[in-house]
Order: structure tokens, then sequence, then C-alpha cells
């Protein structure tokens, strides 16, 4: 579509109205990094892209190099003095007829604003087109101004504008489509602005007016070209690309409760039929099947659901799968490679990491499932967990088919439940329990008959002492206890 167009994009500056000492322009928008945006959509369009860098140019590079290894060049511009100095650093790779050039910092550009723009551009054979927006906001302060006469056009930067905003509505949007001939002859001639000390890409179009050359412009939504100064600016970008990712699975049949309530990444999928409850983040890498529900407040990140499962609220999914109708919270953690499979059921406040919970087990309440293989129709009963860490190792604990596994019970890794065993509730397992075998591991109750009225009187008896009696020493607490009371005999 772009024949013989390559892309310059500038991505140099120091970002210092984000007062964080870092550039903007890896700040993550919908899970993507705003430098990713023009990157990719270019790449996508099979565009040459040459990158601008300059500050913090080894993290921006790192950011561009992880997803796009090889397809783009990086040109240092070693000082920033303003994007006609940032377009003259990359002279050396201009190599077609036509530069595209756009600011890093532009996350909601369409192809179909840079398609308009290249037609318009080739048909009238012009010397340099450019994109305009209109926007009479006082907000928009910081962008430059196009100003239009009957025989010239020039754009006045912010920084210089000195005219009534409200009767300057057009916009520059910092996108520009030049001739490579034009540019090598005209970049020289650019002079330094006596305000900024910078030299301005945009003097470009002054220099095309004066010679009399062509200019072409055309006109975009001020919602597609916003430029990114501000975490403000930012936060505004990203509810307008959250609100187009929402629209578009509301088109494929996806429910939201509150749709701007809702968090969601660029990379993710969710099947027709499934609901997504208030305040749920969905962030890069997660694919929802048909007929789910997310309940509300819930987190999944890089993990896969399954048609018909249950999330229910406040619960926090990551690098793991739901098969099929399978149920897990509220207040769950599943994370590290966890599987829960087919119609099984993770309860409130439990854990399962790194670990295969099989078809129809349950583990219903307050448990951990840590480095663990569960087999089918398995109970884990409330306070159960897995000893899976002594401290240097990890160890594996596997339990079998249709095991029952007690309340309250302690297995310490490595241990294998064999099929059909049952745990008595309580017990500390810390070797294999054979198939059919019931594994009691705790010490035989004891009952000390009339002690606790006993336990009263001493008390009351010491809290409020006469002088003139003299009482009688009582039975040291303790001294109930004889060591002949207790064995190790263990029974349920």
């Amino acid at each position: 579509m772009f024949r013989n167009t390559q892309a310059v994009i500038l991505a140099a500056g120091k970002s210092s109205r984000f007062k964080t000492g870092k550039t903007k322009l890896v700040e993550k928008i919908c899970g993507q990094e705003m430098i990713l945006y023009p990157t990719k959509l270019l790449i996508e369009a099979k565009v040459p892209v040459t990158l601008v860098v300059g500050f913090q140019r080894e993290l921006i590079e790192r950011t561009i190099t992880k997803q796009f290894p090889d397809d783009v060049t990086f040109v240092h511009q070693t000082e920033q003095l303003g994007t006609g100095h940032a377009i003259s650093c990359s002279q050396g790779t201009w190599t077609r007829d036509h530069i595209l050039i756009m600011n890093g910092d532009m996350p909601l550009v369409s192809k179909d604003i840079l398609t308009k723009l290249y037609e318009k551009h080739i048909k009238k054979d012009a010397a340099i087109s450019f994109v305009t927006a209109h926007n009479c906001d006082p907000s928009a302060a910081g962008y430059g101004r196009v100003i239009k006469a009957s025989d010239s056009i020039e754009i006045i930067e912010a920084k210089e504008f000195k005219g009534d905003l409200s009767e300057h509505c057009s916009i520059n949007a910092g996108i520009y489509l030049i001739k490579r001939s034009f540019l090598e002859e005209n970049i020289t001639k650019l002079e330094q602005s006596s305000v900024a000390r910078e030299w301005y890409i945009t003097d470009l179009v002054k220099l095309a007016s004066d010679q009399g050359l062509g200019i072409e412009t055309i006109a975009a939504p001020f919602d597609c070209i916003r430029g990114i100064n501000t975490f403000k600016e930012l936060w505004a970008a990203e509810q307008i690309k959250k609100s187009e990712i929402v629209q578009r699975w509301m088109d494929h049949g996806v429910r939201f409760a509150i749709a701007h309530n809702v968090q969601i990444d660029l990379n993710v999928t969710i099947g027709a039929g499934t609901f997504i409850d208030s305040g749920v983040h969905l962030q890069t890498g997660t694919k929802i099947g048909k007929n789910c529900t997310i309940g509300a407040f819930s987190i999944v990140k890089n993990s896969i659901i399954h048609d018909g499962s249950i999330v229910h609220s406040h619960s926090v999914i990551t690098n793991a799968t739901l098969e099929a109708l399978s149920a897990v919270g509220p207040f769950a953690h599943i994370h590290e490679k966890a599987i829960i499979q087919e119609k099984a059921i993770i309860g409130n406040f439990v854990e399962v990491k790194k670990s295969t919970i099989g078809q129809e087990s349950k583990a219903k309440h307050l448990a951990y499932i840590g480095d663990s293989k569960i087999g089918k129709r398995v109970n884990i009963g409330a306070g159960t967990i897995t000893c899976n860490y002594n401290g240097t190792d990890k160890s594996k604990t596997i339990i079998e088919d249709d095991v029952f596994v007690g309340s309250n019970t302690t297995l310490i890794a490595p241990v294998t439940l064999k099929k059909n065993a049952f745990i008595a509730a309580g017990s500390t397992i810390t070797t294999d329990v054979p198939e059919y075998a019931l594994a009691i591991a705790r010490e035989r109750q004891t009952n000390k008959e009339g002690y606790a009225r006993n336990l009263r009187k001493t008390k009351t008896a010491s809290s409020t002492p006469k002088e003139t009696e003299k009482t009688e020493p009582t039975e040291p607490f303790f001294a109930a206890f004889k060591t002949d009371d207790f064995d190790s005999e263990q029974s349920l």
C-alpha cells in the first residue's frame, strides 16, 4: 500500500513534563508500551522503520527489539535539539522516495489516517503533506497551530504562538509525509529558533510554501492524533483506547456490567456470551472462552479460561489454565502454571501454585496446594496444606483419584496418597498412604474430668484473697497432666 515509503519515528525526547526522570515512551497503555503503538502500526503496514532515539535510548531499544528484533533501524540523537535536528540525524538511512515522519507518543493513530495521507500526497504530487485536527480547547495549547492564508501556509510551534487560540483552531498533529528530494534539499536550511534554541521540522512547511511547492493536508479527529506529554494526557489516551477495546468485544457478544470500570489490555481475547463484572482486570496474554463469568474485582493475567468456567469475585489468576466448566473463588489465588481441570472447584481463600487439580476435584475452603498433582474426584478438606518446601528444595505431593483428605491436614512432601485413600482430619502425613487405607496421624484425645471446675475455683480464689485467711496451695495448672496420661497410640 505505502509504495516507496519509509518511516522515521521521533523518540529521543526527555519527557520532562512527566516529571518521573524516565522516558514516557515505555509507559504502558492497555498493556502495551507507548512507543510500540506507532512502531507496530508501521511494521504491520510493511513500511521500513527508523527510530531516532536519545534520552534513555537503551530502554527504548530494548523495548522495541524484544518484540521486533530485526525490523527497526536505530539512530542516535546525541543532543536533543528539536525535531528538525532529529530528522537530520536520520538522513543516512533515507533510501525511499517518500519519508513518513511521526512522533513516538501517538498511540491512537490508525492505519486509515496514514492511508488517507499517503493517497492524497501521491495523488497531488505534493512536496510535503501533513495531518491536522480541529481543537479550540485551551487545554490543547501545547499543539502547534496551522496558519493558512490565500497564498501561504505555515505551522507556528506552541512555544512561539502568540495569537488567539479560539481563532486558530487548526492544530498540527505531528505526522508528515515528505518527498525525499525536497527533504534533502531543505533540511540544512532550517534555522534555530530564537525562543527554544531548537530546529523545528515544522519550518519545512513554510520553506515549501515560500518556494511555491505543493502542500497538502488531511483532517483527522483530535482523539485519534492526541500526543502524550503528561500523565493526565496518558490517562485520557488510555480511556479512549480502552473504550475501543471494550466496544469491539461488545460487538462480539461480550457483556460488561460496568464497561468504564474494567481494565482490559490489547492482547486479550474473550468468547461470546461471557460476562465481565465490575472492576475486573484482564491483562496481557489472557484468553477467555465462551459463556464464562469473571466476577467483580478479579484479576486475570496471561491465563486461559475455557468455556463455561466461573471466576468468582476478588480472585487472582496468573499464568494458569482453567479448563471447561471449572470454578474458582471468591478470593482464590491460582498461579505459576497451575491447571484446574474440567468441572473442578477451587473455593474461597484457596491458593494453588504449580499444581494440577483433576477433573471434578474440590478444594473449597482455606487451603494451600503447591507443587502437587491431584487426581480426579478428590476432596481436599478445609485448612489442608501441602508442605512443599523444606528451606532448600521443593518437593511434590501426589494425590491419586477418589482420595478424601479431611480438614486441617498437613501433607509433608514428598508424599503420595494412593487411590481411594482416606485421611483423617487433623492429620500430619509424612509417608505414603496405600490404596483404600485410612491414615490417622494425630495424638489421642485425653479428657480430665472436673478439671475445668477446679480451675475456675482456683482462679476465683486467687483473684479475691483475704488477708486473715490461710488458703491451701492449689494444684498448678499443668500438674494435673501426668506423664503416664499419654501414650503414642493414635486413634480416630
